[in-house]
């Protein structure tokens, strides 16, 4: 397995937890399709996560009987290898998906002619062209595809200790290519070569890249989603980096600054800003307060503090795990009720042209009464 340290047991408890929303809805079974959901409850990791749409992965999981994991042949051997169980099939088309056999899989598995669960909602994603989508249907009737893409979302939300020991590992590893290329980068090296640096720190670490967003130079601040250019750096530059590691399937993701020479008194006091204010919203997180909440604190104590938030990702944090960004949403309009066991960034910001990006988000887990953070990285701003 891929996982060596999650155990079949907890697999089981993730199916366990599946099949009891399943009887309360009376479904004979689901299938996933999604990437994040065939990791959650199969374990399997595909070589190539959706970069190639011609190797869709089915997995089916019955009320009562044992998995099943169809895949197309060419990985099939390492599937097997992955998996907690010991049913994995395969197929050999890339033009269209095997839906044949999965109908056939449902009627082996007792789950045709009932309702029967996909991941359908949102956040979620089928492994599925619209017209196969049309075709499965039209196949497995009179069975109905009903949503449970809340049932998913409602076990993946809350880690367990192990998912939580591999985030904080994609913390560690970030930590320390944070550390490296702040040490490393200097004027005349571009955004890329800061990239470079940060690779190599994370696959030395044993961590795996998840993305990186660059940004530099006056004019250029509002790039909070942009790739590393190849811009030269020049002396004085604010170099703004967001970092996402994978260790074992799960993600860090949180950015840091570094001023390549002094930094303005601006600057300092921005940065000094943002850092108080994310550390004091994180200080409000704690199992019972909703998402929403935690936004009402960031704007009356950003408006207590004069700041005016203009970094446009639409929250001011997410969730985090199998994927980089996942329910709860650190926002008004989300009003999830906070749990022990959820894992999520805090990232108030704002955006000035002349100055920088002042964001720096922190990763966290909630526990009974408080919460512990994931992240390690300083929080100051480094001058080179």
């Amino acid at each position: 397995m891929i996982h060596p340290d999650i155990s079949t047991s907890e697999y089981e408890g993730r199916l366990a937890g599946l099949r009891s929303r399943m009887r309360e809805r009376d479904l004979a079974g689901v299938i996933v399709t999604s990437e994040a959901n065939y990791n959650y409850f199969a374990g399997y990791h595909h070589f190539a996560p959706w970069t190639t749409f011609c190797r869709p992965a089915f997995c089916f999981l019955p009320l009562e009987r044992n998995p099943v994991l169809l895949v197309h042949g060419f990985p099939a051997a390492d599937a097997r290898r992955d998996v907690w169980f010991d049913d994995v099939r395969s197929y050999d088309s890339l033009t269209f998906a095997p839906l044949a056999q999965v109908v056939t899989i449902c009627k082996e598995l007792g789950m045709a002619s009932y309702p029967i669960g996909m991941e359908l909602g949102k956040e979620h994603r089928i492994g599925l062209s619209a017209s196969e989508w049309d075709e499965l249907e039209k196949a497995l009737a009179p069975s109905q595809l009903v949503d449970v893409g809340e049932s998913i979302w409602d076990l993946r939300m809350i880690k367990s200790e192990t998912e939580i020991a591999h985030l904080k590992e994609a913390g560690r590893i970030s930590a320390g290519a944070f550390a490296r290329c702040f040490n490393e980068i200097r004027p005349g090296m571009t955004e890329r070569d800061a990239a470079n640096i940060l690779g190599a720190a994370i696959h030395e670490q044993g961590g795996e890249v998840g993305f990186f967003i660059i940004t530099s130079g006056q004019g250029y601040y509002d790039r909070v989603a942009g790739l590393p250019r190849n811009r030269v750096l020049e002396s004085g530059d604010f170099l703004w980096i967001d970092l996402g590691v994978v260790y074992g399937g799960y993600w860090s993701d949180h950015c840091r600054a570094i001023v390549l020479g002094h930094a303005t008194p601006e600057q300092r006091e921005l940065w000094t800003a943002v850092t108080a204010l994310t550390r004091a919203t994180v200080e409000q997180c704690r199992p019972g307060k909703t998402a929403a909440d935690l936004v009402s604190f960031i704007e009356g104590e950003g408006a207590r503090m004069g700041l005016e938030f203009s970094f446009a990702a639409g929250r001011s944090g997410h969730g985090i795990g199998l994927m980089s960004t996942e329910p709860p949403h650190i926002a008004l309009y989300d009003r999830t009720r906070l749990e022990a066991g959820m894992a999520f960034s805090i990232e108030p910001g704002w955006i000035d042209q002349d100055q920088g990006v002042f964001v720096a988000e922190e990763n966290l887990v909630l526990r009974d009464g408080g919460y512990e953070l994931l992240t390690t990285t300083p929080r100051e701003l480094v001058e080179l």
